[in-house]
């Protein structure tokens, strides 16, 4: 088949691209997969994605979306159809004076929070690759962060979905004729949701289990959770799309809730002599209210050690030290100052290596989350010259974590992974 005379027939020949030069360059999102695409499409309006879907089906040939392309896990890859939203996708209006946001999936979250700085608000989600990876991705692979932890992640804060079926039906959360309408139209998927939830509701071992699966980070597969959180079937498919990784239907537009831009914020970097150490700090941090908890061990602290502006302190640590990335935000000094005492009146039963110093200083500030958020660029740059680097996310509850962290490290010794490198959001 001409794939690029057929697809000229739904989009101009100027936003599609089947030479060889421009699909290989595709062939990659910012993960350790490749697969060719046949085509790249860029189109600019719904009506198009519904042509797109239709071409899918008739030819059987898989189709998948990008936004930014920042995916460590292959999710915005295909050799099928590719279609980019990065170039025609950036809209964004701010509503209720900057307590919603409706975006399209292409402009990127930290544009995002640019705007919405002025009314001291952001988004929940706060990926490392925030100001890369746009709304698409974001909410599609249910993003969270430092910050937001598992109740300010892109499922916790979306209010409403606009979202396109494979089919071509177009359903609005935010529209409520669209419920009545999802009924009729999609009443095999509206019963088969509606079964599954009833027998949840009559099931409260399975019902519980579910809800505590979602206590702590969890993105693999669908969130089955809103079948328990939401009643009708077309919130409940809504929220399904959110971590379904592009997969199910399109999101054409999300409108979200907002989040708190604390303006006040104090910033430490903690030193355990061991990472089992920082593990017994990190409740008593929560506890005290921290909204950001970073942990590293030594392997990773060896990849960053060297970078200018850091404390001496980090080359010196011993081995087997492990540090904790730590923040406090409120709106208020006040509000602050009596969060950072509550915590440093613990801080003696803590067995750090260094007593705590933070800093308010927005350069120092802005450097750390820096060197936190490029942790993966810089241990990728000092592997082995000719190896690869696996990248692996796991969740524990956080009470949990250091005895897990024990077990991985026995694992690592026991198989002879000797480079591992642990380290993520502890909160």
């Amino acid at each position: 088949m001409d794939i690029q005379k057929q697809l000229e027939e739904i989009l101009p020949a100027g936003r599609i691209k089947t030479r060889l030069i421009d699909v290989l360059s595709y062939a990659a999102d910012a993960g350790f997969y490749s697969l060719t695409p046949k085509a790249v499409v860029q189109p600019v309006d719904e009506k198009e994605i519904i042509a797109l879907f239709h071409f899918s089906n008739t030819n059987n040939i898989p189709i998948v979306f990008r936004t930014g392309g920042t995916s460590l896990s292959g999710q915005s890859i295909t050799d099928g159809l590719l279609v980019d939203l990065s170039q025609y996708w950036d809209g964004l209006k701010i509503e209720e004076d900057g307590a919603l946001v409706r975006v399209q999936p292409g402009i990127t979250g930290g544009m995002v929070n640019s705007y919405l700085k002025k009314y001291k608000r952001k988004i929940g989600p706060d990926p490392a690759s925030i100001n890369s990876a746009m709304m698409g991705g974001i909410v599609s692979n249910n993003s969270s962060g430092m910050c937001c932890g598992v109740k300010l992640n892109s499922y916790h804060t979306v209010k409403h979905i606009k979202f396109i079926l494979p089919d071509g039906k177009t359903f609005d959360t935010e529209d409520p004729d669209d419920y009545r309408r999802f009924e009729v139209e999609c009443n095999d998927i509206y019963i088969l949701i509606a079964g599954i939830r009833q027998r949840l509701t009559e099931d409260s071992e399975l019902r519980d289990r579910i809800r505590k699966k979602y206590e702590i980070k969890n993105t693999v597969g669908y969130s089955v959770n809103a079948l328990i959180d939401f009643e009708h079937p077309l919130d409940i498919l809504a929220h399904l799309l959110v971590g379904a990784e592009g997969t199910l239907a399109f999101i054409a537009e999300t409108v979200m809730n907002t989040v708190p831009d604390y303006v006040f914020k104090s910033t430490s970097l903690l030193y355990f002599p061991d990472i089992f150490t920082a593990c017994q700090c990190i409740v008593p941090l929560n506890d005290a209210g921290a909204r950001a908890v970073e942990l590293m061990d030594r392997a990773s602290l060896y990849a960053i050690e060297n970078m200018p502006n850091l404390p001496a302190v980090i080359r010196e640590l011993p081995e087997g030290a492990a540090a904790l990335l730590v923040e406090f935000q409120e709106n208020t000094y006040t509000e602050l100052e009596e969060r950072v005492n509550v915590f440093l009146q613990v801080v003696p039963a803590l067995s750090l290596l260094h007593a705590p110093v933070f800093t308010g200083n927005p350069k120092e500030q802005e450097y750390f989350w820096k060197v936190r958020k490029g942790l993966f660029p810089s241990v990728g740059a000092v592997r082995v010259s000719g190896s690869t680097v696996i990248l692996e996310d796991v969740a524990f509850p956080v009470e949990k974590l250091g005895d897990a962290i024990l077990d991985l490290q026995g694992l690592f010794k026991k198989y002879e992974y000797t480079n591992a490198i642990i380290f993520g959001h502890a909160r």
